[in-house]
């Protein structure tokens, strides 16, 4: 479609949908007929314009260096759908590149190629994901990581004149996530992105969420599906802050979020692999903040040699220290006074944040009367206060203008995890679980269209390559 035939197909569908608005008088008709009319107008003027630069001879070189590369070789200009605005599958002729044949002497009839081993090049290097555009995508993918179900995001997105279904909303969202996760890390990142002379913090805690871990054997003669097994499932959260002169997050930089399925090792991988990214060993200091899980501790001091960091504090949340502080105060007696029971209380949490423990250790033995109770409060003591004493000097931490709680990472769960992935009747298979949480890591963190470019700029790179 030519620009002068558009315009005029622009013209009669306004002339059409303002005659009409005379007849129904409902404004929100009328916006929705002059929308979906142009969004359609848009889309039959893109596709010549699309399929001529697909066609362009001087693009075909290109493609074939970087096709061949990968042990492709060029097939013709095949006929595919693409995906632009509304989600409409439309036709489009496009250079099409499959595995090259093995020019070795052939003995029984080879095997069919199998589907998706070819490639549409052109489309890649046009900046379409999957074969669809870039702002489809990203559209699609978003509401389906904000609504609480795939359902939900279909509902969403037709409102807004994008009509799929659930099965490709979330085939889009996964090849989304392939795609991305491919590059995980630096594709999260822009170049402002260094840890060159400034102090970073680094939190880390584990959410919740049930896994989807199919039945083994066969299914009862009673039963349409095979079933499924629904355990807890903690994924591992992790944020990185730049914190400024006081002490206080820096808003000028984006943190990072992540978060997986996978083991505590593998969590720290991950955040090895963002460390490295943001050049970590240059930074002035770097402050660990978790609560006193003892699988966090004993892997940060190997993580700062790995990394080389020269200088780095272990601190425990702050909040944490006085929550279990509190299960130590429950051991008073009984009959002590709701009033004293405050001010103990509020003492002792005093000599905690001046990394007084030999006073507060003194305090429980005197306070705490009763055998039993006394032995549980200083085992608790023990295990958790004295064992961790150097990662609890709260007031030390002040003065050198260190942060001392991690309540960011407490948000992060809480938004990444909690209101998508915890949702009560909702069980995720590993895979799909560990896309939705980068996926959403990447959304709420503010570093989505971030990735998206990078993304492209990646692809582009790759389809041209020799």
């Amino acid at each position: 479609m030519q620009i002068a035939a558009a315009l005029s197909s622009i013209h009669t569908l306004l002339t059409e949908a303002v005659a009409d608005f005379h007849n129904h008088k409902n404004v929100n008709t009328l916006c929705e007929q002059v929308r979906d009319g142009l969004l359609a107008v848009v889309e039959a003027l893109l596709i010549p314009v699309i399929e001529k630069v697909l066609c362009d001879p001087q693009l075909l070189p290109e493609l074939k260096a970087g096709a061949g590369s990968k042990g492709l070789r060029f097939n013709g200009y095949r006929p595919t759908s693409i995906r632009l605005l509304t989600g409409k599958a439309l036709r489009v002729q496009s250079p099409y590149f499959a595995k090259a044949k093995s020019s070795a002497r052939r003995g029984r009839k080879s095997k069919k190629r199998k589907n998706g081993t070819g490639r549409h090049f052109g489309l890649d290097y046009l900046g379409f994901v999957n074969r669809c555009s870039a702002l489809l995508t990203s559209a699609v993918v978003q509401a389906a990581l904000i609504c609480p179900s795939f359902e939900i995001a279909r509902r969403t997105l037709q409102s807004h004149a994008i009509n799929l279904n659930v099965k490709t909303i979330r085939r889009i969202s996964m090849g989304l996530s392939k795609e991305a996760m491919a590059q995980r890390g630096p594709v999260s990142l822009i170049d402002t992105d260094r840890a060159d002379g400034k102090t970073v913090l680094i939190c880390i805690d584990g959410g919740r969420l049930r896994e989807r871990r199919a039945k083994r054997g066969r299914k009862c003669k009673d039963q349409k599906r095979q079933g499924y097994h629904a355990d807890w499932k903690e994924p591992i959260q992790f944020v990185i802050h730049i914190v400024d002169e006081n002490g206080g997050i820096c808003k000028e930089h984006l943190p990072l979020y992540d978060a997986t399925m996978g083991d505590i090792d593998a969590a720290f991988d991950l955040l090895a692999t963002y460390l490295r990214e943001i050049n970590i060993s240059k930074a002035d200091r770097v402050v660990f903040c978790c609560d006193g899980a003892r699988s966090y501790w004993k892997r940060t001091q190997p993580l700062v040699e790995k990394l080389e960091i020269p200088v780095h504090y272990e601190v425990i949340d702050y909040t944490h220290a006085k929550q279990n502080l509190n299960t130590i105060v429950d051991k008073l007696p009984k009959k002590t006074p709701a009033k004293e029971k405050i001010r103990i209380a509020d003492e002792w949490k005093n000599l905690l944040w001046e990394g007084e423990f030999d006073t507060l250790k003194k305090e429980i033995k005197k306070c705490i009367c009763s055998p039993k109770r006394r032995k549980e409060a200083l085992a608790k003591f023990n295990t958790y206060f004295s064992k961790n004493k150097n990662r609890m000097r709260y007031a030390d931490f002040r003065s050198l203008n260190i942060p001392t709680g991690s309540g960011c990472v407490e948000s992060a769960i809480r938004r990444v995890i909690n209101l998508r992935l915890k949702a009560p009747g909702i069980f995720w298979k590993p895979e799909t679980a560990e896309a939705m949480l980068f996926l959403r890591s990447q959304l709420l963190s503010g570093r989505w269209n971030i990735m998206i470019d990078n993304m492209f700029k990646q692809i582009r790179l790759l389809c041209v390559c020799h």
